[in-house]
């Protein structure tokens, strides 16, 4: 699972213990919870949301600090290669081994600017998520809504489809006016 995953994760948790909270509130407006219920559930879930805030902001200062790790390893390595050149171009270091070494150093620039590249992609992508999740989240309440309004249309057309009992004529034969039965 990624970090940005994580995130949205746990964005979408804070945002329910805050409707929570709010409904809990609600229901101590309207007297359906006791005060002391409501400072348990209350506490409980201040005490979820803070510590899912700190777990949300550490992991955003980990990929920050990664960021920047891989673009300080990615500088560092280009001035390696820049000083590795120079020692070639002045003679101290000769052709075979500076191949080897720019090949080396090379590699390591294309990892480490890969990474910077995965990090920055997944920010983006965390952008992404997030409008997916909201729309999803929209969709999804239409979608509810629909539901419920197709269970209600749905039962009062059962009410209505009920079949009228048929009176039963005295000589068993059959009669359209159910007023007049035989």
């Amino acid at each position: 699972m990624s970090f940005v995953k994580i995130l949205a994760d746990l964005n979408l948790e804070v945002a329910s213990l805050k409707h929570r909270r709010k409904i809990l509130k609600t229901l101590l407006d309207e007297g359906k919870v006791s005060q002391r219920a409501f400072g348990i559930l209350d506490g409980m879930a201040a005490e979820i949301e803070s510590a899912v805030i700190n777990l949300k902001e550490k992991i955003e200062g980990s990929i920050k600090f990664w960021e920047a790790m891989a673009s300080e390893e990615t500088r560092i390595l280009e001035s390696l290669l820049v000083d590795l050149r120079f020692k070639s171009l002045v003679g101290d270091l000769d052709e075979e081994n500076w191949r080897i070494l720019s090949t080396i150093i090379g590699l390591g620039i294309g990892s480490t600017s890969a990474l910077a590249n995965k990090i920055a992609k997944s920010i983006e992508n965390d952008v992404n998520l997030k409008a997916n999740i909201l729309s999803r989240k929209r969709r999804g309440k239409a979608n509810s809504n629909l539901s419920r309004r197709n269970r209600e249309l749905g039962e009062r057309e059962g009410k209505f489809s009920k079949s009228i009992p048929e009176p039963e004529s005295r000589d068993g034969s059959y009669c359209m006016n159910q007023w007049k039965p035989g």
